[in-house]
């Protein structure tokens, strides 16, 4: 017999649930259950006490940690260990610490031929500890024997926060230079801009060239020099200097990071065009 004793009901019961699933789709019931609705699960192992614990119990005690766990466990590290109380940026972080739980996001600290699965480590602590005529404490469990999952689900907040924070950087940015571009006069009406990765060509509203020396002409210099985060000197200090009613987008490349940074600044005064699009003007792009 295994008792499992829950700080909240409601977990004993989702707990059971899964257990019950568990049980259902087996031929062979290794394993009875007993749930009275309070903070108790127990488990009477019928036969193959080591077939039961492995095959049924910690792969469910796994998914149930998984499904119903985890994401408790952290926001306790984004508001308990680093300390984010706001309950929005909690709901960011962990949506990015879930992004590079999936994958979703590089994992630039690890090397991943050597990275144990998450699953794994639950299920190793569960195979050292469960045993015959236990009866336990699951959030003692939690706290004392998983002990390296913790540290990975740790390590997850760290990178998500690193990046939440790139990220407000980001916007605080953007927001700069929208309000640079909205307190300025323009000085063209609009701007022809042809995507030709890495770069960028620049044409005003008649379809000439603008070359680099113009450009830099262009250029406030106190935008440069006041802003505290640096301004691209090659596209951005440009446009936001020359501030267009218009702009012409010439790109197959929408989600390159420079094309995203000018449509976030420029928002309504942008518009995307396919780069065949600028060759039927009857201008070249020399």
């Amino acid at each position: 017999m295994i008792e499992i004793y829950f700080e909240q009901a409601n977990d004993a019961e989702k707990l059971f649930h899964v257990l019950k699933q568990k049980q259902q789709h087996e031929k062979n019931r290794l394993f009875q259950l007993a749930y009275t609705g309070d903070s108790r699960v127990t488990i009477y192992i019928q036969q193959n006490l080591r077939e039961s614990i492995s095959r049924f119990l910690i792969p469910s005690i796994t998914q149930f940690i998984l499904r119903f766990i985890e994401d408790r466990l952290l926001l306790s590290i984004i508001s308990g260990t680093f300390y984010f109380k706001d309950e929005e940026e909690q709901q960011q972080i962990l949506q990015l610490a879930h992004s590079f739980i999936d994958g979703e996001r590089y994992d630039y600290r690890c090397d991943h031929e050597r990275v144990i699965p998450r699953e794994t480590l639950i299920e190793e602590a569960l195979l050292l500890f469960l045993k015959d005529d236990l009866s336990f404490s699951f959030e003692s469990f939690v706290k004392f024997r998983l002990k390296l999952y913790i540290e990975r689900l740790q390590h997850y907040v760290e990178l998500a926060i690193d990046e939440y924070k790139l990220e407000q950087e980001y916007q605080n940015f953007v927001q700069m230079l929208r309000d640079c571009v909205q307190s300025r006069q323009s000085k063209l009406s609009a701007i022809h801009l042809v995507h030709q990765p890495p770069g960028f060509v620049f044409y005003d509203e008649k379809f000439q060239k603008i070359t680099l020396s113009q450009l830099k002409q262009l250029i406030d210099r106190n935008l440069i020099i006041s802003q505290p985060m640096y301004v691209d000197s090659s596209v951005l200090a440009p446009l936001v200097s020359i501030a267009p009613q218009n702009i012409y987008l010439y790109t197959t490349h929408e989600d390159d990071g420079m094309v995203q940074t000018i449509q976030n600044v420029f928002q309504e005064r942008i518009q995307l065009c396919h780069p065949v699009e600028f060759g039927k003007n009857g201008q070249g792009m020399t």
